[in-house]
Order: structure tokens, then C-alpha cells, then sequence
């Protein structure tokens, strides 16, 4: 069970949530294709998840959860967002929303097991999310490139397959001062 006061609390404060960490996504770098996004379109979907945050913690409807994920996940991908920014600005919400949530605490002993309870079961509820968005993602990436070798596109034509699987590539590191050796190993300095 857990705590139903807190969780009306973030229920009631969706809006002021919502506006916050929109903000706080548009300041970030690391999430520059959040950026086009209206604030409008953007508070809808964060909205979206606090409104309906309560109902997901009580009803622990993992299959639904999972279904939804996903379903944004490749909804991401098509849509061109990079992987990296959309796992960022979900990792932004919760950690954002752990933040209200023990700010919000009301240091009453009797309550205070219910508060922790709630505080795991955001981090279950996120991590779950995150999963399914990353299998979701990664099943239309997947889907993107079959397709290309099918219709026997061209790299230049098709989504680019990674030179390495697992690896990122080398430019993705030259702007964060990481040293990039020749063989692409990240931290080695020579060849």
C-alpha cells in the first residue's frame, strides 16, 4: 500500500511538475531534441504520467505499463528523438519527482513507512518504464533497419547500422573531453 495523501500531493501538483521539469529538460543540453517540442506538447505527456501516476502505483498494472512503453518507445524512434535524450528526460522526471516527493514528507512517524513505500514503488514504476521505452525503441530501430536491408537501400539511404554493435561511436565522446584512441576504445590515448 502506499501512501495515498502523497500520491493526491503529486496529483494535485501535476501542473506545477509538469512546467518545472520542462523547464529544467529546455535548460539541459543533453536533451536538445526536447527543445522543438511546444512547452504545451511536452507538459501533456509529463501531465499524462503524473495524473495517472497514483493509478500505475496502485493498480501495479505492469502489463499495461509494459504495452505503453513500448508503444512510446517506437513511437520515439520513428519520431527521429535519440535514444540517449529520451532515457534522460525519463531519468529527469523521476529524479525530479523523488525530489517533491521527499520534500513533500511530513516526518509523521505513522505515515512514514507508506512515504518510503511510495518512494520504492516510483523507482520500480520508473525503471520498469525505462525498460519497456529502451524495448520499445529498440524493436522499431531494429524493425527500421530490416526493412532498409529488404528494400536493399544503401546506407546513405537508410538508418545508419552502428560500425560497432554496443560501441558508440568516437565523435560521441570528442565534445565531453573523453580521450578516444584510434581503435575507438574510450580513455586510451594512443593507438
Amino acid at each position: 500500500m502506499t501512501s495515498r495523501r502523497l500520491i493526491a500531493e503529486i496529483e494535485r501538483n501535476a501542473g506545477k511538475l509538469a512546467i518545472d521539469l520542462v523547464e529544467a529538460v529546455r535548460q539541459d543540453r543533453r536533451a536538445e531534441a526536447y527543445h522543438t517540442l511546444s512547452d504545451e506538447q511536452f507538459q501533456g505527456v509529463v501531465l499524462d504520467l503524473y495524473e495517472n501516476l497514483g493509478e500505475w502505483l496502485q493498480s501495479r498494472t505492469w502489463n499495461k505499463l509494459r504495452h505503453t512503453y513500448e508503444r512510446k518507445g517506437r513511437e520515439r524512434c520513428h519520431g527521429g528523438l535519440p535514444l540517449e535524450q529520451l532515457i534522460f528526460s525519463l531519468t529527469k522526471t523521476k529524479t525530479m519527482l523523488l525530489d517533491f516527493v521527499r520534500g513533500s514528507l511530513s516526518g509523521d512517524g505513522s505515515e512514514r513507512d507508506l512515504e518510503m513505500e511510495l518512494i520504492i514503488s516510483i523507482s520500480e514504476f520508473f525503471d520498469r518504464a525505462i525498460y519497456h521505452t529502451i524495448a520499445g525503441y529498440e524493436d522499431a530501430r531494429r524493425t527500421v533497419l530490416r526493412t532498409a536491408d529488404d528494400d536493399g537501400l544503401s546506407e546513405g539511404n537508410a538508418v545508419k547500422k552502428p560500425s560497432s554493435p554496443g560501441r558508440a561511436p568516437a565523435s560521441m565522446y570528442l565534445d565531453e573531453g573523453i580521450t578516444v584512441s584510434r581503435g575507438g576504445d574510450i580513455g586510451e590515448s594512443s593507438g
